[in-house]
């Protein structure tokens, strides 16, 4: 049932009515860091209405869909996740995807991986899978890192529009409560009120760390995003960012990542290597575990989308680097032992040629530096919000699992990202929904 405020709607998910044998499946939305309420659009009625319209008789299932509220909250991703399963717990049982955009699926994917949810096959797990859209698992793009950053933030001066429960009107899509995530105390204490006493209370999120603890971010060793980070600070003057980093101006891109890091731990995760790593290796390690990421991409203007790929790889290999998720001797030692060997090699030789492999990756990141500093110039290249498991990145594992998506009515990689669920600006939309439609179904039919 729904209830409405003059501010907000808040909804409390019951146990359906459900026939002889059919499963009830929840979908869960979780938004993005600081992301605005109505990210998703009307994108969750019409999933829901999608998947109602074409769940084949013999799969006997019930689908609801929970908007979870907006974390913002300045404690780390760690407390949000615990937060989450939380209230997970109180939610009817049954098997659950979560569907994330943007940092939402790093929360996502913690959840999921979570020693809780256990399990070798889907049918023996609370969380089954997980719909990312644009999720930065291995990080934000190098080059739109700083308006990046302000599109984590709420646009303040935006005029107030729908609410979620406006473009959501549906008697299968929920809107949950913002004490959830603003105040788990006084939401547990009201929900445990409403409990019988022969059921235990819900439990309290803790600050200890979930599998992935937070680390302290890197410190970055060069600023290849001077000129966009004028631009973005002279059109934001006052707002917290900028006023930050006026106060550390001998160096901008550092004081922004301490400014993430101090003033929303939650945000630091996105500029720690060795967590993101670690969280993306869990997620493609995850026994039985379903999951994709649907990143976006411009649409190439000036030239041949093929020759605009092989730029966007050249720019993405070159990110993997810069962020740290790769290193030049570590890429190129992996391409080496995939390659069988068919002599022995002395180690004096190995070591020699190691160093040679480092001297030629050092030479082949100065030109890819050169190289990009030129494309930039001209953005003909197709662009992407996210670093991409593709070419050096292959290593990691899991490029079968990332799906593109072109995003037509845009004019750039922010946009884009923004962009994913609204149709004037996602050309194909409808394409989307039932994409995604097919892909629910399709695990439905391995629970």
């Amino acid at each position: 049932m729904s209830t409405t405020s003059s501010s907000t709607t808040t909804t409390t998910t019951t146990t359906p009515a459900l026939g002889a044998s059919e499963t009830f499946l929840h979908l869960v939305y979780i938004h993005g860091f600081q992301g605005n309420d109505t990210s998703f659009q009307t994108f969750p009625t019409d999933l829901q209405e999608h998947l109602s319209a074409n769940i084949p008789s013999h799969l006997n299932l019930k689908i609801h869909s929970s908007l979870y509220p907006t974390y913002k909250s300045r404690k780390p991703i760690s407390f949000a996740t615990k937060n989450f399963l939380a209230w997970l717990s109180t939610q009817p049982p049954g098997p659950v995807i979560l569907v994330a955009h943007s940092m939402g699926g790093l929360l996502a994917a913690d959840a999921a991986t979570d020693s809780s949810n256990t399990g070798t096959a889907p049918r023996h797990r609370r969380i089954v899978g997980i719909i990312a859209f644009d999720v930065p698992y291995l990080g934000m793009h190098p080059h739109v890192v700083v308006s990046g950053i302000a599109s984590l933030f709420p646009n303040k001066d935006a005029d107030q529009g729908p609410t979620p429960a406006d473009l959501n009107q549906h008697e299968d899509v929920d809107i949950v409560e913002d004490q959830v995530t603003d105040d788990w105390d006084a939401y547990k204490a009201k929900v445990d009120g409403k409990r019988s006493r022969s059921r235990s209370p819900l439990p309290s999120p803790s600050s200890e760390s979930t599998p992935a603890s937070i680390s302290a971010p890197p410190s970055p060793h060069h600023v290849p995003f001077k000129d966009k980070a004028v631009n973005f600070l002279s059109a934001h003057y006052n707002d917290p960012l900028p006023r930050w980093l006026r106060k550390h101006s001998d160096e901008p891109f550092g004081a922004g990542v301490r400014f993430i890091t101090e003033y929303f731990q939650f945000g630091s995760c996105m500029f720690d290597p060795s967590g993101l790593k670690e969280r993306y290796s869990r997620l493609v390690d995850w026994p039985g575990g379903m999951w994709v990421n649907y990143w976006t991409q411009t649409v190439p203007r000036g030239e041949s989308s093929l020759k605009a790929d092989d730029k966007g790889k050249a720019e993405n290999d070159l990110a993997l680097l810069e962020t740290g998720l790769l290193s030049p001797t570590s890429s190129i030692s992996s391409a080496a032992s995939s390659t069988p060997s068919t002599t022995t090699v002395s180690s004096a030789s190995s070591q020699s040629d190691d160093a040679k492999a480092a001297k030629a990756a050092a030479k082949a990141l100065k030109k890819l530096e050169k190289q990009r500093a030129k494309e930039e110039k001209r953005r003909l290249a197709t662009h992407h919000f996210i670093v991409l498991p593709t070419g050096l990145g292959q290593m990691l594992g899991g490029g079968e699992r990332w799906e593109r998506v072109v995003i037509g009515g845009v004019e750039d990689e922010v946009a884009a990202h923004c962009g994913l669920f609204i149709r004037g600006q996602n050309l194909d939309y409808e394409g989307l929904v039932e994409r995604v439609g097919r892909r629910v179904l399709g695990w439905c039919e391995a629970l």
